[in-house]
Formats: structure tokens, C-alpha cells, sequence
């Protein structure tokens, strides 16, 4: 199996980019062709879901998951899920014949179909900047909202922060001195 396909991380952020996988099973005698545009559909969900998720998660760690009903969430996640859709792009598909056995023993063969999809990780995090916008307009969220989610974004995405200060440059070290 492809090293893209991750089965077990079907959302993930790398390098910039969100990349989603979508899977399917189709009997042996069906069209692949068929069965990529389902992974595909199936990809485009687990974003539009992750985006729900991860939204709590940051109401949450920002301190607004406990005024935040689940509907609004929801409502917030589909919004942000609609501005996203034009970023999305076909990645790589991918197949595999397996033969299994049904539960009168019958073997049949079965395609097992896998598709990514991927989209630039700034467009995912305005998309849900936006969404977070237009429902503080209608007053669901605080002011300050928008920073928070800044403050929480490489948890969101699952990143480590980079440090990128300067070392500072021809400064003597603070030297300790003691009050005892």
C-alpha cells in the first residue's frame, strides 16, 4: 500500500497542505471508476466532520466550548464547510482486489478503493476564520474569538510550533546576583 494512504490519520495536516482520504468497498464485478468518485465524496466528508470536530475543540481550549450549544457548532462547522469546497482538489486514488469470505462461506472479491483529496491548509484555516466572522456577527461569539483560535491553531492542526526568534546577537549574558 501507497505510504499516502493512512487508514488509521484519514485527516491530517503535512506540509501546508490538509490532505484527506476517503475509502469504499465495491463488489468485484463494479466499476472503480465509480467507486473513486464515492472515496472522493467520502474524503469531502471527513472534512466537512474534521471541521466540526476540531471547531469544538477549539470552542473548547479557547474557553468558549461551555457557552457554545453543539448546534451552533454544527451550524459554524457547515458554513465553514461550504467556503472550503472550492479548495479542494483530487490528490491520488488507489486500489486493492481482496478476496473475503461472507458469513455462508461463499469467497467473493471485493475492490477496496482509497482517494485523497487536498487543499491548502491557509485556505482551510481562513475558511474556518470566516465562518467563526460571520457567526460572531450574529453575535454567537465573542470578540476576542478570532484571536483565540490564532492562540490555538498548532494544537487544531496537530503542529508543533516553529520557533523562529533570532538569537540575540552581541548581548552580554544578565549575570545573577543575589539579595541573601
Amino acid at each position: 500500500r501507497p505510504d499516502y494512504i493512512k487508514e488509521s490519520d484519514p485527516f491530517r495536516f503535512e506540509n501546508g497542505m490538509v490532505i484527506s482520504t476517503g475509502i469504499t468497498t465495491i463488489p468485484g464485478g463494479d466499476r472503480v471508476e465509480a467507486a473513486y468518485r464515492i472515496a472522493q465524496n467520502n474524503a469531502k466528508a471527513s472534512i466537512a466532520g474534521a471541521i466540526e470536530q476540531k471547531l469544538e475543540f477549539i470552542f473548547q481550549n479557547a474557553e468558549e466550548g461551555t457557552a457554545l450549544a453543539s448546534g451552533q457548532a454544527r451550524s459554524i462547522g457547515a458554513e465553514a464547510s461550504n467556503l472550503v469546497t472550492s479548495s479542494i482538489r483530487p490528490h491520488k486514488n488507489y486500489w486493492e482486489k481482496i478476496a473475503t469470505t461472507t458469513d455462508t462461506g461463499d469467497r467473493v472479491t471485493q475492490y477496496k478503493v482509497f482517494s485523497t483529496v487536498t487543499m491548502p491548509e491557509q485556505d482551510f484555516k481562513k475558511a474556518l476564520m470566516d465562518a467563526a466572522r460571520r457567526a460572531q456577527g450574529k453575535g454567537t461569539l465573542s470578540q476576542e474569538f478570532a484571536k483565540k483560535v490564532d492562540a490555538q491553531w498548532d494544537r487544531f492542526s496537530g503542529q508543533t510550533p516553529t520557533d523562529n526568534r533570532e538569537p540575540a546577537k552581541n548581548q552580554e549574558p544578565k549575570k545573577e546576583t543575589s539579595t541573601e
